[in-house]
C-alpha cells in the first residue's frame, strides 16, 4: 500500500526555481519535478512528454510554465496540463500539501504510474455514431494533436479522422533524420490509445470535396460524412522539378513512409557497397536526408545557395554545418544549378547522373529531392475556394478558414495562412511543431474556448549538434545576425535581427514616419532619427 503523503526537502528550492527529487524514496529510480512559483511548491513528472528530456533543465516561467530545453514543449507545473506542442501528454501532477514547517507530496496509488504521462480523458467509442461531430481531415501532426487537444478541452462529441495515408499518426520528423520505415516504431499513439478515446480513423481514405453548405465531405470511395466542425489539416505535397530526365525511376522526395523505405531499398543492404547519392536541395530536408544517408553512401549535395541554410541561418553557421557535413565523407556543389537528369547506361530506366548548367556531371545511383514543398490545397480549389497566391488558405487568428461564412471550417498546419503572433503579418510555416500547436488552438476553440493562436515558431534539425531556432515564422527576412560562440565547432548561440520594423513603429508613435513619397525617392526609415 503506498503511503498516504512523503515529505520531500525544499529549503533549497527558491521561489521561481525547479529541482528534481527521488520519489517516493531516496533510492527510487523515479524522480518527480518540484518548482516553487509564487511561494507555492508544485509537484509534476519530471519529464517532458515528447523525447523525455530532464525538464529541471528546462526554463520555469513567473507563471509557472515550464519549456522543455529540448523541443520547446511547455506545460504548466501547476496542474501538469500540456500548453505547447511538440509534447503530447500533460504530466503528471501530484497533490502537495503543508503543514506550515514541512512540505509533502502525495503519491498515486500505484505506485509503478509516477513516471507514466496522464493521457486525455477516455470517452466512449463514437465510430456508430449518426450525430455529426468534429470531422479532421490529415492524420498528421495538426490532426493528432487536434484530437487529443479536443478531448483534452472536455469536448465529447464524435471525431472522425480521415487520412490519405494507410497508418496512424506518426512522428514524420523522423522520417528525414533516420530513414524509419517502420510505421509502428514512429507511431505518435496505438489503436487502443485512440479508442479509448473514441476516435474513429478511416484510413488510406481520400476526401474530394467539401460541401460547405450541406456540411458535408465527400470522398473518393463515394462515402459521405457530415460534420458540424471540420478541421482540414492535409499538410504538404514535396515539390518535383520539371526538367528533363524527371521521370526516370530512382528520383526520389522525402514525406511519407513510402517515401523512406523506397530511399532505404534504394541504398541496399551489403555494407560493402557504397551507392552514389545526390541530394538536390541544401536546407532542412535534403540535409538531413544526407546525413541519414553518409554512412551507408556516397553523398553528394547541390544547392542554389553558397552555403547551406544560407537563407535561414546565414552563411558563418551554413559553412560550419557543411563543414561537419564534409567530415562524414559528403561533397557539396554550392552555389550550383541543375540542368537536367540522364539515364543509367545499364538500366536506362534510371537516372544515372545528375548534370548541372556548368556542365559537371555527377555519377547518381539515385536521386532525393529536397527542394520545398508546396500546400495540400487540392480539396478546398476542388470545392470552390479562393486559394491565395502560393496555393494556401487564409484564416483568421482563431485559424477559421476566411471564405467559409458559417465560421465552422478551419485550416492548420502547411495549408494555411495566418497571422503571425510577433509582427501580425500574414505568414505560412511548414514545420511539425506549428502544425500541432495549430490543432490544439483549434480545438480550444471548437470545445468553447475560443483560442487566437499566438505561439511562437519553434524548429529543431539533426546536423551534427541538436540545431534549434524560435522566432518569427519569417525566418528569412533578417538583416542581421549576431552569433556568439563558434559556428565551425557547431556550438554557437545565433541572434538575427531586423531593425526595420520595430525602427517604423517607433515612427508612427512619434508622427515621424515617412510618407510614400518619399518612400519611392529612396529615403530609408532607418535614416530618421528617433530623438
Amino acid at each position: 500500500m503506498a503511503p498516504t503523503r512523503i515529505e520531500v526537502s525544499v529549503e533549497d528550492l527558491k521561489d521561481g526555481s525547479m529541482k528534481e527529487v527521488n520519489f517516493p524514496n531516496a533510492d527510487s529510480k523515479d524522480k518527480i519535478l518540484l518548482a516553487k512559483v509564487g511561494g507555492q511548491v508544485y509537484a509534476t513528472g519530471n519529464k517532458c512528454t515528447h523525447y523525455g528530456a530532464p525538464l529541471v533543465k528546462g526554463v520555469l516561467t513567473a507563471s509557472g510554465r515550464v519549456v522543455c530545453p529540448w523541443h520547446g514543449a511547455c506545460f504548466d507545473v501547476k496542474c501538469g496540463d500540456i500548453e505547447d506542442a511538440p509534447g503530447l501528454s500533460s504530466l503528471q501532477s501530484f497533490k502537495v500539501e503543508t503543514d506550515g514547517s514541512k512540505v509533502y507530496v502525495i503519491p498515486p496509488t500505484d505506485l509503478t504510474k509516477i513516471s507514466a504521462f496522464r493521457p486525455p480523458p477516455s470517452v466512449a467509442s463514437s465510430a456508430s455514431s449518426n450525430v455529426p461531430g468534429v470531422i479532421i481531415v490529415g492524420g498528421g501532426s495538426g490532426g493528432a494533436h487536434a484530437v487529443e487537444g479536443l478531448r483534452e478541452s472536455g469536448y465529447t462529441g464524435p471525431i472522425k479522422v480521415i487520412s490519405s495515408e494507410a497508418y496512424l499518426p506518426i512522428d514524420r520528423t523522423k522520417l528525414s533524420k533516420g530513414l524509419m520505415t517502420d510505421p509502428a516504431k514512429v507511431a505518435l499513439r496505438n489503436n487502443d490509445f485512440y479508442t479509448d478515446l473514441g476516435v474513429d480513423f478511416k484510413l488510406h481514405s481520400d476526401v474530394t470535396k467539401i460541401d460547405f453548405e450541406q456540411d458535408r465531405v465527400q470522398l473518393s470511395s463515394g462515402e459521405s460524412y457530415a460534420y458540424e466542425h471540420l478541421i482540414v489539416a492535409t499538410g504538404s505535397n514535396a515539390n518535383r522539378i520539371p526538367v528533363d530526365g524527371s521521370t526516370l525511376s530512382n528520383i526520389f522526395v522525402m514525406r511519407t513512409i513510402e517515401d523512406a523505405k523506397l530511399i532505404d531499398a534504394a541504398l541496399g543492404s551489403d555494407e560493402t557497397v557504397k551507392k552514389n547519392v545526390v541530394v538536390i536541395g541544401s536546407s532542412f530536408i535534403g540535409m538531413e536526408v544526407a546525413l541519414a544517408c553518409a554512412g551507408r553512401a556516397s553523398v553528394t549535395i547541390v544547392g542554389m545557395e553558397d552555403a547551406p541554410f544560407q537563407a535561414i541561418l546565414g552563411s558563418e553557421i551554413g559553412n560550419g554545418i557543411r563543414k561537419f557535413h564534409e567530415s562524414k565523407g559528403t561533397k557539396f556543389y554550392l552555389p550550383a544549378a541543375l540542368s537536367h537528369f540522364t539515364a543509367s547506361k545499364s538500366t536506362p530506366t534510371d537516372v544515372g547522373a545528375v548534370l548541372l548548367k556548368d556542365g559537371t556531371e555527377i555519377p547518381a545511383d539515385f536521386v532525393v529531392l529536397g527542394v520545398g514543398v508546396k500546400p495540400a490545397t487540392a480539396l478546398f480549389k476542388e470545392s470552390g475556394l479562393a486559394l491565395e497566391k502560393d496555393g494556401s488558405v487564409l484564416v483568421d487568428g482563431n485559424l477559421r478558414v476566411t471564405g467559409v461564412a458559417k465560421g465552422n471550417v478551419f485550416a492548420i498546419g502547411d495549408i494555411a495562412k495566418f497571422p503571425d503572433a510577433v509582427t501580425g503579418e500574414l505568414t505560412r510555416v511548414e514545420h511539425w511543431n506549428v502544425a500541432a500547436n495549430h490543432g490544439r488552438s483549434v480545438a480550444k476553440t471548437i470545445s468553447g474556448k475560443p483560442d487566437r493562436y499566438n505561439k511562437i515558431a519553434v524548429f529543431w534539425s539533426a546536423q551534427g549538434q541538436g540545431l534549434r531556432y524560435a522566432g518569427t515564422g519569417r525566418a528569412k527576412e533578417w538583416t542581421d545576425v549576431i552569433l556568439q560562440g563558434d559556428a565551425n565547432a557547431l556550438k554557437f548561440i545565433a541572434y538575427y535581427t531586423n531593425p526595420i520594423a520595430a525602427q517604423c513603429s517607433e515612427l508612427f508613435a512619434l508622427g515621424k514616419m515617412l510618407t510614400a513619397t518619399e518612400i519611392k525617392a529612396g529615403k530609408s526609415p532607418l535614416d530618421i532619427p528617433l530623438a
